[in-house]
């Protein structure tokens, strides 16, 4: 089932790259790869009760969470725009984390703290968010190697090295769990923007479809091989807030 726009859906052509309207084109292209990203996300946590997505965009994981477990994650954006969209999808949106009087039982990120200038500071209060024993499960780009002008281009502050990423989760106090590379084939193809330099289109809809039905199915197959253990284009991390 592919999610469609609220009517009271705000769009405006003057959004630039990673705006309302390209989160909109992204969940309507990649369906297969949301769908594989939210069950990677979801995997040991069906059964959480009270779950948030920091910095939940149009609300396009927390709708796939919720289709997925029974369980409507409440959500945190700061844009107001993207807000009201979450919103009008029937969810609870917060605009601060220091307003929320409430702890959790999993919050999961996707493609969030990389926008963070402060990632180390958002760590710690994100794991005062959560309750003892649960969970922060972050999904974020991998290596600096790959920073491109596209990263700069949609305000990335960094891509995250293996080693950088677990020092700032032990500083906050986090145990990690798991650590896994993801879509191994989107090395190649980050590497291949990066050289080539990146410049928007308009079949850049079309790009996402065929990346989505033809690419990511072999990038899944390539990961499952091994891939995932050295390398990809992005990094999938559960870690844990320990029982005192």
């Amino acid at each position: 089932m592919e999610a469609t726009p609220p009517k009271n859906a705000q769009t405006s052509s003057k959004i630039e790259y990673a705006g309302i309207d390209e989160l909109w084109a992204g969940e309507r292209a990649l369906i297969k790869y949301n769908r594989d990203l939210i069950s990677k996300l979801v995997k040991n946590q069906e059964q959480s009760k009270d779950v948030l997505e920091f910095g939940a965009g149009i609300g396009t994981l927390a709708y796939l969470w919720e289709l997925s477990t029974g369980t409507k994650p409440e959500c945190l954006e700061i844009d107001p725009n993207q807000r009201s969209i979450i919103e009008g999808r029937g969810f609870r949106c917060h605009e601060e984390l220091g307003k929320i009087n409430k702890s959790f039982d999993t919050i999961y990120t996707s493609n969030v703290l990389e926008h963070i200038k402060n990632d180390r500071k958002t760590l710690k209060q994100l794991y005062s968010k959560i309750k003892s024993g649960g969970s922060l499960i972050i999904y974020v780009p991998a290596f600096q190697l790959l920073y491109s002008e596209l990263d700069e281009k949609v305000g990335h502050y960094r891509r995250y090295e293996k080693k950088d990423l677990l020092e700032k989760l032990n500083e906050s106090g986090f145990a990690v769990a798991k650590f896994r590379y993801s879509d191994s084939i989107g090395f190649f193809a980050w590497l291949y923007i990066k050289a080539k330099g990146y410049s928007a289109t308009k079949s850049e809809d079309k790009s996402m479809k065929n990346y989505d039905k033809y690419v990511f199915p072999l990038s899944k197959i390539c990961d499952n091989l091994g891939c995932k253990y050295l390398f990809g284009k992005n990094i999938l991390v559960v870690a844990q807030k320990p029982i005192p």
